[in-house]
C-alpha cells in the first residue's frame, strides 16, 4: 500500500503562525508571483487554529513580510518549489486501485477492458477496504484535498472508508439496472438514501451514480434525478464515453448489446427505449433537465451535445489520460473541453481509475495535476485555465466553496509545494513552471490529514 503523504519538513513548527518561503506562488486566479531572481522570492503566511487553517497573505515576499503578523511567524523554506492550492479530483474509482495499471488491448477493445474489470475487481470486504485506503493514500500523494469517487457496483464500503479516513469527498453510489430489473435498483436506491439521511455529510457527502446510458434504464435515471433534485444529493454518470455507447443508444446494436445479452439483462423493456437514432446526450437530455448532473468523459461531443449540456447546466469531469488510453481522439477527434468551456459548461479534471494510468511513478498518485500537465504538453492549454480545472472548477462541480482552493485570504483546503525540476526553471511564470515540471509534490499545509497521520507528521 502507498504510504500516506506527510508534511515536509518532517517536524512542523509549533507556532500556529507559519511563513512559507518559496521560489514562487500561484493559483488559478489573482495570486501569481514568481520573480526571475533565484532563491525564495514569494511567500504565504498561514495561521492554524483548532478549527481551521487560514491564509493571511500570499504573493511577493516583501509584500507578505509587511503583514503585521508576519514577524511572529515561524519560517518554513521551500527553495526548490512553488506553492499552490491543493487540488480536486472530480472523477475517480478508488475501489479499483488494487487492480493497478493495465495495458489496453486494442484487439479486444472496450468490451475486453470491461471483462478485465469484471474479472479483476474485488468484492471481498477486507480487500475492498484496503483498495479504497490505498486509493486515498494516492490522492494524498497527489496533493488532492477533495475527490468525487464512484463507489462501484452497489458498494457502500468505499463511503465508509472515506469517512473513516476523514477525506473530503463526494462518494457516489454506483447502480445498474435495465429493463425489468429497474424496480429492484430503485428500491435499493431508496434504502441507501434513507440510510444516508441518518449519516453525517461532512466531510464525506453521499452522492448517486447511475452507471451509464447502456447499463441504466430511463426509470432508474428518472428516479435518481428526482431524488437528487428533491434532496439536494450530488449526482453523476458516465456519458458519451465510447463509440460502442453511441452504436448501442442510436441503433440498439453492437458490442454493448452483445454484452447485455451475454449477462442475461437484455429484454424487450430495454429494447423499447433505445435504437431511435439519438446521440447519448440527446437520449439523456430529459433526465439532465431534472437535476444538476456532473457527467464523466463526454469524449463524443458534437455541437448539439455541447448545446444540450450548456442548456441543462450539466458539468463535465474530463479524464484526459483515460481518454488517451482508450484512443478516443482517433475515434472522435480531439476532446472538445475548450469548446465546452467557451459554451459556458463547467469542466473539471479527473483521473478515472488507476487502471488507465501509465505504469510508472505517476501511478503512485491519483493526480489531476498530472492530468493538467498532460494537457499542457499535448494541447499547450492556457496554464491559468488548467489550474482552474483542477482547483476552483472542481470545487464548484462538487458543491464546495471554490475560495478554499485559491490562495486568497481566508480558510484553505490545503497548500502544496510543487517541486520544480531543472527544465521547468526556465519557464517565465509560476503556473507554467508547475505544469512543465514532472516532479511530485509535498504538503506544506494539509488540514484534511487524519489524526494518526498528523501524529506521524509532527
Amino acid at each position: 500500500m502507498t504510504p500516506p503523504c506527510t508534511f515536509q519538513p518532517a517536524t512542523k513548527p509549533e507556532n500556529p503562525l507559519r511563513l512559507h518561503l518559496a521560489q514562487g506562488v500561484c493559483d488559478a486566479h489573482a495570486i501569481h508571483s514568481a520573480p526571475s531572481a533565484p532563491g525564495n522570492s514569494a511567500a504565504i503566511l498561514v495561521e492554524e487554529t483548532p478549527d481551521t487553517l487560514r491564509i493571511l497573505a500570499a504573493g511577493d515576499l516583501d509584500a507578505v513580510r509587511a503583514h503585521p503578523r508576519a514577524p511572529a511567524a515561524a519560517i518554513v523554506e521551500w527553495p526548490d518549489a512553488i506553492l499552490m492550492p491543493a487540488t480536486v479530483n472530480a472523477h475517480t474509482h478508488l475501489d479499483l486501485t488494487h487492480i493497478g495499471p493495465q495495458p489496453y488491448n486494442r484487439n479486444t477493445g472496450f468490451l475486453g477492458w470491461v471483462d478485465l474489470i469484471r474479472d479483476a475487481r474485488t468484492f471481498d470486504p477486507a480487500m475492498l477496504r484496503a483498495s479504497v485506503r490505498d486509493g486515498v493514500a494516492r490522492l494524498r500523494n497527489a496533493g488532492v484535498a477533495l475527490v468525487a469517487d464512484i463507489a462501484g457496483a452497489r458498494q457502500t464500503i468505499p463511503t465508509q472508508v472515506l469517512r473513516e479516513e476523514s477525506f473530503p469527498s463526494v462518494s457516489c453510489l454506483e447502480v445498474f439496472g435495465t429493463g425489468d430489473r429497474q424496480r429492484d435498483t430503485m428500491r435499493f436506491l431508496d434504502e441507501a438514501i434513507a440510510h444516508e439521511a441518518t449519516q453525517p455529510q461532512h466531510p464525506v457527502r453521499f452522492g448517486l451514480s447511475p452507471h451509464a446510458t447502456y447499463s441504466c434504464g430511463h426509470a432508474v435515471y428518472l428516479h435518481a434525478a428526482r431524488c437528487a433534485a428533491e434532496r439536494d444529493i450530488p449526482i453523476t454518470t458516465h456519458l458519451a464515453e465510447t463509440p460502442e455507447e453511441y452504436q448501442f443508444i442510436a441503433h440498439a446494436t453492437g458490442p454493448l448489446r452483445t454484452l447485455l445479452e451475454r449477462l442475461g439483462v437484455w429484454d424487450d423493456a430495454t429494447a423499447a427505449t433505445i435504437g431511435h437514432g439519438l446521440h447519448p446526450v440527446e437520449h439523456l437530455a430529459p433526465i439532465l433537465e431534472r437535476a444538476r448532473f456532473l457527467v464523466a468523459h463526454v469524449n463524443d461531443a458534437p455541437d448539439h451535445a455541447i448545446e444540450t449540456l450548456a442548456r441543462t447546466n450539466t458539468g463535465v469531469a474530463y479524464c484526459p489520460r483515460a481518454s488517451a488510453y482508450f484512443h478516443h481522439h482517433e475515434q472522435f477527434g480531439p476532446h472538445r473541453y475548450r469548446d465546452m468551456i467557451q459554451a459556458g459548461i463547467l469542466v473539471a479534471l479527473g483521473t478515472d481509475s488507476i487502471v488507465n494510468l501509465p505504469p510508472d511513478e505517476s501511478a503512485s498518485r491519483l493526480s489531476t495535476l498530472d492530468e493538467a500537465r498532460f494537457l499542457h504538453r499535448r494541447d499547450r492549454t492556457d496554464p491559468a485555465l488548467l489550474l482552474r480545472m483542477i482547483t476552483t472548477n472542481g470545487a464548484l462541480a462538487l458543491g464546495v466553496d471554490p475560495e478554499l482552493f485559491t490562495l486568497a485570504p481566508g480558510p484553505t483546503a490545503g497548500i502544496i509545494a510543487v517541486n520544480i525540476d531543472a527544465p521547468a526553471r526556465r519557464a517565465p511564470d509560476a503556473r507554467t513552471r508547475v505544469l512543465e515540471s514532472s516532479a511530485g509534490i509535498r504538503w506544506a499545509e494539509c488540514p484534511h490529514l487524519p489524526e494518526q497521520d498528523r501524529a506521524e507528521r509532527d
